[in-house]
């Protein structure tokens, strides 16, 4: 079990971790595979309200590449700019398990191609994980480091609800059950600041998640994004977005009651300035990454150090 010190920061970094795995840093190489979702696509249903594909900031100008051009630019980029000569492949935009699994097989294969590709990330639902793709994912762990981001956002299905998500927190837990007997790392995405959420909740769902068989975390601000159902919400004042420094506040609540040997992938989250309507502190990740810091070191904690209060 990966636990490191904790000195320089008060929680379990992804970079860290990756360092100590390879030896070296590792580059995270976005891939837009044009894949949609079943949230969107299946019988009419209009998607999440929050959800908007082109808010990721690396993958506007990506979706007409093929998967190959993705990753050879993205390495490119690693190499020449930063020196870094491992990768992942990280299949990041939609529901990347949405689609036959011959085609599953054929893109993420055409991404593995490359020399020095030492792990696959694979973005996508809780629902969306048939048995054929848990054997799919089974075979290519034992080519490379396999990562499964699962978007739960909430482990509440009244928010989940409202949200219109399309799954509940059993989708959730039957994913993490089929995943945990693979040889694979799981990630779990949740959001901070839904509508109908209070800190009180956000220390539930640390609490629910330290007693998880999972590995990592990321951790979202809710988005606010111009063209979505929840912009209109936000509009109108039905909703509001979080002020920065509550944010810090419960993300530091969240990561208290996490267990220490979570993995925090991500602390915030960004979209264009175009097209956010909230919350604007989003666009600086340093800003809000230091203020967390300071806050741990306010308070004197780190990872781990409240579980199940």
């Amino acid at each position: 079990m990966y636990i490191p010190s904790m000195k320089a920061i008060p929680y379990n970094s992804f970079s860290s971790f990756l360092k100590q795995r390879y030896g070296e840093k590792v580059w995270k190489v976005g891939i837009d595979a044009g894949f949609s979702c079943p949230n969107r696509d299946a019988h009419g249903k209009e998607g999440c309200l929050f959800c908007r594909n082109d808010s990721f900031n690396e993958m506007r100008f990506a979706s007409n590449m093929s998967v190959a051009q993705q990753m050879q630019n993205g390495i490119e980029l690693a190499q020449n700019r930063f020196g870094i000569q491992k990768y992942i492949a990280y299949f990041q935009t939609s529901t990347n398990t949405f689609a036959p699994v011959s085609q599953l097989c054929k893109i993420y294969n055409e991404a593995l191609q490359f020399p020095n590709v030492v792990g696959l990330s694979i973005s996508t639902r809780p629902d969306c994980l048939n048995p054929a793709v848990i054997d799919l994912i089974q075979e290519l762990s034992t080519k490379v480091d396999v990562w499964v981001e699962l978007g739960l956002q909430s482990i509440f299905d009244r928010t989940l609800e409202s949200l219109n998500r399309g799954h509940t927190l059993s989708d959730y837990d039957n994913a993490v059950s089929e995943l945990e007997k693979l040889n694979v790392r799981i990630c779990t995405h949740t959001m901070i600041g839904l509508p109908g959420e209070n800190q009180k909740d956000i220390r539930t769902t640390a609490n629910y998640l330290a007693h998880q068989p999972i590995h990592e975390v990321k951790i979202h601000p809710l988005l606010i994004l111009n063209g979505t159902p929840l912009a209109v919400q936000y509009q109108n004042r039905l909703i509001d977005s979080l002020p920065l420094d509550d944010y810090v506040t419960w993300v530091c609540d969240f990561i208290e009651r996490l267990h220490p040997s979570f993995v925090i992938q991500r602390l915030t989250a960004e979209a264009p300035a175009e097209i956010l309507l909230a919350p604007e502190w989003s666009l600086n990740k340093l800003i809000v990454i230091n203020k967390i810091r300071q806050e741990f070191q306010r308070r004197g904690t780190k990872q781990g150090d409240l579980i199940g209060a």
